[in-house]
């Protein structure tokens, strides 16, 4: 069942989702994961914080961008440089990733630093 304090995560690669979901269990921050939008958008409407995977479909990732709007902290991973010229207020990190930067991204949105 979804909370507010839950982190909603949503990325296409099983390996990447379990090594991000451990990470930031690790660092004591309840997960909700998921591997597509479809099945995340209830859970990503009711959470405060989103791990938006950027290998996911355009149209996934802009739902999912939009809920910046309603006051949800959105980390988008990229893969690399992108050079994304994105108009909401999110936290882009680049993977590959590294140690705690998810977890470090995290706590800073959510003011945990």
């Amino acid at each position: 069942m979804s909370t507010a304090s839950a982190i909603v995560v949503i990325v296409k690669d099983p390996a990447l989702l379990r090594s991000i979901t451990f990470a930031l269990n690790a660092h004591g921050q309840a997960v909700e994961p998921f591997s597509d939008w479809a099945t995340a958008a209830g859970a990503a409407r009711k959470a405060d914080c989103v791990v938006l995977d950027g290998c996911l479909p355009p149209a996934d990732i802009n739902a999912g961008l939009m809920l910046s709007k309603e006051g949800t902290k959105i980390v988008l991973l990229t893969e690399g440089d992108a050079g994304l010229d994105i108009e909401f207020p999110v936290q882009v990190l680049s993977k590959p990733l590294k140690g705690s930067d998810i977890a470090d991204a995290v706590a800073t949105l959510r003011g945990n630093t």
